[in-house]
């Protein structure tokens, strides 16, 4: 998890706790316990600032310094918010935990949104899976048994990306079905 993971904390906690200084987003980013699940440095907290500020996706409340100065969200930032939380349902490269920025802004998300992405997410994983089913019976008669490993923790990291996404969307059914 990268920049891309930065930009979707950084953007996302200026949404939910506007108006928020750097600082605050740091706080913010500690509260929910980021550091859990990936590293975001102080100082790419405040890169980001500037490289969202430049884009139009946030503003200046006041006209405070450094670190005291407090940022609002523009209408382009919470449509870029929304734009990247959509993209993470459709990535094609699952990486292990590469939804928890997601879950920090569901709302962001229509529900209608999150379960259609959620089934499209899950579509894609079983193709994933029946891939790398052919890969490791290939592996597990061709290749070193330590390298056939390799091949057994990827499948059984999709199996378990899709079993969760799974349950989600039953929940997450399962919630609509009560409000109705």
């Amino acid at each position: 998890m990268g920049k891309q993971t930065t930009r979707i904390m950084v953007l996302g906690a200026i949404s939910y706790r506007q108006p928020i200084s750097g600082y605050g987003v740091e706080r913010v980013l500690s509260e929910w316990a980021v550091d859990r699940w990936t590293t975001i440095a102080p100082a790419s907290i405040y890169q980001q600032l500037r490289s969202l500020r430049s884009a139009g996706l946030i503003e200046p409340v006041d006209a405070g310094t450094g670190r005291a100065i407090d940022y609002r969200c523009t209408e382009t930032g919470k449509a870029e918010l929304h734009r990247l939380l959509r993209a993470l349902l459709d990535e094609q490269d699952f990486q292990p935990l590469s939804l928890i920025p997601l879950l920090h802004f569901t709302p962001s998300l229509s529900r209608r949104e999150l379960t259609e992405g959620l089934a499209r997410r899950i579509s894609l994983i079983d193709q994933a899976v029946a891939h790398e089913t052919d890969v490791l019976q290939r592996a597990a008669t061709s290749g070193p048994s330590h390298v056939t490993e390799i091949f057994r923790l990827i499948w059984h990291g999709y199996r378990a990306d899709r079993d969760w996404c799974r349950d989600f969307l039953d929940r997450l059914e399962a919630d609509a079905e009560g409000s109705d």
